[in-house]
């Protein structure tokens, strides 16, 4: 529900309230506070509840360099390890990326790249940076969805099937390449020149980021 924009940056939620929505008792719902928490996506404000965070431009850049450094290697090493059900896997979500594409569904084109990477993540053979590498898709995924849409960017499933492609081939140095330009993309489609600012995590709503106050 963050990924996807239905809570948004600045809002504050309360236990009782997210336990009534999601139809959960309190205890599976403080676990997965804390979990967000850890990755960055929520803030916990003690006697006040919860703030749904934004990604400053200062972190957002440090979270693409992250990534840049961490995924390339996990999509390597992923190669080494490759099954005949893993690259079934992939043609799969990649076949399924195309009629999100092609349906204008940008919520299912999401879900396609996270398991994309998810699974390239799982096969990496290294569980640590596996695990690091998910929660920095998380944070990413939430800005790769809030993105402004643009006629000239190519959707983000032609990436995906160049990735297949090379990984099929299990071409190491167009896996990495790709994988870099792929990270990088988000990027773009958020640089500071951009007429559409970087949402801002601050309470009362600021133009730091070239963002209109809230009223």
């Amino acid at each position: 529900m963050i990924l996807t924009s239905e809570y948004v940056p600045g809002q504050q939620l309360n236990v009782a309230t997210l336990a009534e929505q999601l139809d959960l008792g309190r205890s599976p719902v403080h676990m997965a506070i804390h979990r967000l928490e850890r990755e960055g996506l929520i803030a916990i404000i003690p006697r006040k509840g919860i703030l749904i965070k934004s990604e400053t431009l200062e972190s957002f850049l440090e979270l693409i360099a992250a990534r840049q450094l961490i995924e390339p290697y996990l999509a390597e090493q992923a190669l080494d390890n490759l099954t005949p059900e893993t690259i079934q896997r992939l043609e799969a979500l990649v076949e399924l990326g195309w009629n999100h594409h092609e349906a204008g569904n940008r919520v299912g084109g999401m879900e396609v790249d996270r398991q994309f990477h998810q699974t390239l993540y799982e096969v990496s053979g290294n569980r640590i940076l596996a695990d690091f590498a998910g929660q920095l898709l998380d944070r990413s995924m939430v800005l790769w969805f809030r993105a402004p849409k643009s006629d000239n960017q190519s959707p983000n499933v032609t990436e995906l099937q160049a990735l297949l492609d090379a990984i099929k081939k299990r071409d190491k140095t167009a896996t990495i390449t790709l994988m870099s330009e792929h990270i990088t993309s988000i990027r773009a489609s958020w640089s500071p020149t951009s007429e559409t600012a970087m949402p801002c995590s601050c309470m009362n709503g600021c133009t730091a980021l070239g963002g209109r106050p809230r009223t």
